[in-house]
């Protein structure tokens, strides 16, 4: 694992890290922590001659609209909408005097594109 800000040059020194330390055991693939650090990270690769995906697949989070990388990057697409309204209701339901906790999920979506094999 690999901690960095949710920048794309993050997204680029941590991969250039990952190649320089793991070299013949860099993994077959990357789930990245945001859409934006997973552009750093195929710039990188892509520098070092890495090829995405045949060598490498890279799956990022949030599905920005990223229409213009090289493979097209996929992603795990989060309903942040969603679960912003979720959370305002759980609270109004606290405010309305609910003691009783639930456990809430809001699924994800995986659109695949040109950056997984």
């Amino acid at each position: 694992m690999f901690v960095g800000s949710f920048s794309v040059d993050s997204g680029y020194q941590l991969m250039k890290q990952a190649v320089e330390q793991l070299g013949d055991l860099l993994p077959t693939a990357f789930l990245v922590g945001s859409d934006t650090m997973a552009v750093g990270c195929l710039r990188a690769l892509h520098e070092l001659g890495i090829a995405v995906p045949n060598r490498v697949s890279m799956i990022g989070v949030n599905d920005m609209t990223i229409e213009y990388t090289y493979p097209s990057l996929s992603s795990l697409k989060v309903y942040t909408e969603i679960m912003g309204e979720t959370a305002v209701d759980a609270l109004l339901e606290r405010m309305d005097g609910r003691n009783i906790g639930k456990r809430i999920y809001v699924a994800t979506e995986l659109i695949l594109r040109g950056s997984v094999v």
